[in-house]
């Protein structure tokens, strides 16, 4: 939000409590003020520089004299320059804070929902990462995402999620986004998106197209869920392969499995719910007839049943 500045030396009558209440009331009421606080706190922790005050007054004196012999008082710094110079100060430092990298990140179990500055939406589920650059957002809608997130992106100019595996431009839709190693997805909840993968392929999706590219082999599928199924606290899957479908387990339940006695490349088609470890682990596993136990060192050992 930008403050409308009621004159030139706003920041420094802010500083020297000089705002009326009405100014400071609707100060505070902008992203601004904290940021602004926040820089304004951090100075008053600043030591100034030790110095000899014999060798300092010494000067001041010499200084004196000079001036009394030219018979001329020359004023270096006018008063309202200090204002100004603050004024200063202080905008630089909201344009360098302004233009840092934001980060969110969710743990195990954890979604998190963010509103980003022109108001789109992305949902993050477990274990992910977003990371976007606030400054001139309006005209470089662009985030990068580590992990699994679904976005609700207002329209205005092109939205681009970038990952490893690939990247997701949009104008305005709702669409989810899953990139981990060798294993890029995404599905196209509104309107249409443009998926680029790391080897090049480019892929028109609209409503109800998904798209998944896992170990450079690629491939498409229909679905008609209207709204991601994590958000109504299930996991689901469609001929996904295994290896991912252990993942999200493990991002779910911070759970650690050992999976090297099994094929993690076979596919599952099904749900496993986020409420209930042990019905989640069975809904997965049985129907591939994969027993698990629990090792000595906590995680969870995949073998296949006799």
């Amino acid at each position: 939000m930008k403050i409308n500045y009621k004159d030139e030396t706003f920041l420094a009558r802010w500083i020297a409590n000089e705002l009326s209440a009405e100014e400071l009331k609707e100060f505070q009421q902008t992203e601004a003020y904290h940021q602004f606080k926040a820089i304004d706190e951090a100075s008053q922790l600043l030591k100034t520089p030790s110095y000899n005050k014999e060798e300092a007054f010494s000067k001041i004196k010499t200084n004196l004299g000079s001036i009394k012999a030219n018979k001329k008082v020359v004023k270096l710094i006018p008063t309202w320059m200090y204002g100004a110079v603050a004024s200063i100060v202080l905008l630089i430092s909201f344009l360098y804070f302004n233009n840092n990298t934001v980060d969110f990140s969710t743990n195990y179990g954890e979604q998190l929902t963010i509103t980003l500055p022109d108001n789109s939406k992305a949902h993050l589920s477990p274990k992910s990462e977003i990371t976007y650059k606030k400054q001139n957002w309006e005209d470089k809608r662009e985030l990068s995402l580590e992990g699994k997130a679904y976005f609700e992106v207002e329209k205005g100019k092109s939205f681009t999620v970038k990952s490893t595996q690939g990247n997701v431009t949009v104008l305005g839709t709702k669409f989810t986004v899953n990139t981990s190693n060798n294993y890029f997805e995404v599905k196209c909840y509104e309107g249409k998106v443009k998926v680029t993968s790391k080897n090049k392929e480019e892929v028109i999706l609209t409503k109800g197209k998904a798209y998944r590219n896992y170990s450079n082999s690629s491939e498409k599928w229909e679905f008609v869920d209207s709204v991601p199924s994590w958000f109504k606290g299930e996991s689901s899957f469609s001929n996904t392969p295994l290896d991912q479908v252990i993942k999200a387990l493990e991002n779910q339940f911070k759970l650690k499995f050992d999976a090297s006695r099994i094929d993690t490349s076979q596919r599952f088609t099904g749900t496993f719910t986020h409420k209930d470890v042990n019905i989640a682990l069975q809904t997965v596993f049985a129907p591939m007839k994969i027993s698990y136990k629990l090792a000595e060192n906590s995680s969870v050992v995949l073998t296949y049943s006799k």
